[in-house]
């Protein structure tokens, strides 16, 4: 891609020098196309080196125990959360892993992130518009095969709450 705008802007401007009249346009058109391809790859560098944050939190269970654990990096667009538990969920039921915007002016939105796999072990990872928006990860018990969008809340067994830079 850029090896063809090179020559593309070469080619435009040994045109340009030979006709003397174009000499202005062909210094509009080689400023403009290099500010184009400069600005474009500032951007790319820019996202790439945001810093990354992560943090890892129990997941808490009845009575406190630790039902696994939720390691959760983000650099504010991307996020990437590894939930892992040792726990088996009840015969036709799965664990199903919610992200919940729940803090103090939150929107209670919550997103799923689907079922933990029989292994115990989910991968999420996901480009978002503002991924420290959510504050807590709550795991639920559904029922396998499940059609319904909504989390069923009364079969919560396990939650953590997430650090700054989340809910922010």
């Amino acid at each position: 891609m850029f090896f063809s705008i090179t020559l593309s802007i070469l080619f435009i401007f040994l045109l340009c020098i030979q006709n003397m009249r174009l000499n202005v346009i062909a210094a509009f058109v080689l400023t403009t196309l290099a500010l184009l391809v400069s600005s474009s790859a500032l951007v790319k560098a820019y996202a790439q080196f945001e810093p990354i944050k992560c943090q890892t939190n129990a997941l808490i269970g009845y009575g406190g125990s630790i039902f696994g654990l939720a390691n959760v990096c983000t650099n504010g667009n991307k996020i990437n959360i590894d939930i892992s538990t040792n726990y088996v969920p009840q015969s036709g039921k799965v664990f199903e892993a919610w992200l919940i915007d729940d803090g103090y002016k939150g929107s209670g939105y919550f997103l799923s992130m689907g079922k933990l796999l029989n292994s115990g072990i989910l991968n999420f990872n996901q480009v978002m518009n503002n991924a420290t928006t959510y504050t807590d990860i709550v795991i639920t018990q559904e029922p396998a095969g499940d059609l319904s969008r909504l989390a069923s809340w009364s079969n919560s067994v396990a939650q953590t709450w997430l650090l700054p830079p989340f809910g922010m």
